[in-house]
């Protein structure tokens, strides 16, 4: 299942990979890191996300 995909990914999500995955586009899952409701961090140019959180993240949307 994606969260399983997604929490057993091995390293930092890029918001591309993370958008791919989900079939969104990088702006929308850009305005959720804004909005604060993705946790996100920044290594020099970059925005990576963790995939425990993401993983997270996308268990608290799906009992929504």
């Amino acid at each position: 299942n994606l969260i399983e995909t997604v929490e057993n990914w091995g390293k930092a999500l890029r918001v591309e990979e993370l958008a791919g995955l989900l079939s969104h586009s990088p702006k929308t899952l850009y305005k959720h890191i804004k909005a604060g409701s993705l946790p996100a961090y920044r290594i020099g140019g970059s925005i990576l996300l963790d995939p425990s959180e993401v993983a997270n993240w996308l268990r608290q949307r799906s009992t929504k």
